[in-house]
């Protein structure tokens, strides 16, 4: 026996809800009145450079949420908390089902992911979550939290805990080939409703499953 501890590491975006929470939360920040139209306009901007490969997605992301500077704390803070209540409505049966099963299999649940802390730690306080590890608004761009930086930051943040882990007996949950790194760490990785690009690069690699959205 290892003596370490057992993980269920858990993606978030298009893993345990459907979509991008960013753009959800640009969105619902713009609904709230608390991002303008041409605010919005210039993150949508910034997103398609970054998809075009002309910006990193860090710098878009630092971009889109630059509006954040002028909000007052109790201002972005009721945001983040409003946004977090209806993400928690968005949350797949399926994946809430699965953390149930890893908690009783005694694994400590972590999400790991890189939407940001504004909106994901009020999140994971309501879900009960062992821990968070996510981008960080104020490394950004640089501290992007996704593809090999989340094998970094996972490494760093169990250190920082002092839990040594038993990855053998660990699961992992992600969407996307960015998800690759963090899922091949495990001994027991799942694809979960996988992108396109991801069954293109990850054919064989790893057992897929798909969550449904629907309740009830």
């Amino acid at each position: 026996m290892s003596g370490g501890t057992p993980l269920a590491i858990y993606d978030f975006d298009g893993t345990m809800i459907s979509g991008d929470s960013i753009v959800a939360y640009l969105r619902f920040a713009h609904a709230r009145k608390a991002l303008t139209l041409r605010e919005l306009c210039a993150a949508a901007a910034a997103g398609l450079l970054s998809r075009l490969g002309l910006l990193s997605a860090g710098e878009a992301k630092r971009r889109a949420l630059r509006f954040l500077e002028r909000l007052t704390p109790e201002a972005q803070t009721a945001l983040d908390r409003d946004f977090a209540e209806l993400l928690l409505r968005r949350l797949r049966p399926d994946a809430i089902c699965q953390m149930a099963q890893d908690q009783a299999a005694g694994r400590l649940i972590l999400l790991l992911s890189a939407s940001t802390e504004n909106y994901m730690a009020p999140l994971a306080g309501r879900i009960g979550v062992g821990g968070l590890i996510c981008t960080r608004i104020a490394e950004l761009p640089e501290g992007n939290c996704r593809g090999e930086a989340k094998v970094r930051r996972l490494r760093a943040w169990l250190d920082e805990n002092g839990i040594t882990p038993d990855f053998p007996a660990s699961a992992a949950y992600g969407d996307s080939a960015g998800d690759a790194p963090v899922l091949a760490l495990t001994g027991h990785p799942t694809l979960v409703n996988p992108t396109r690009r991801a069954l293109r690069k990850l054919k064989g690699r790893f057992p897929a499953v798909h969550w449904s959205d629907q309740r009830g």
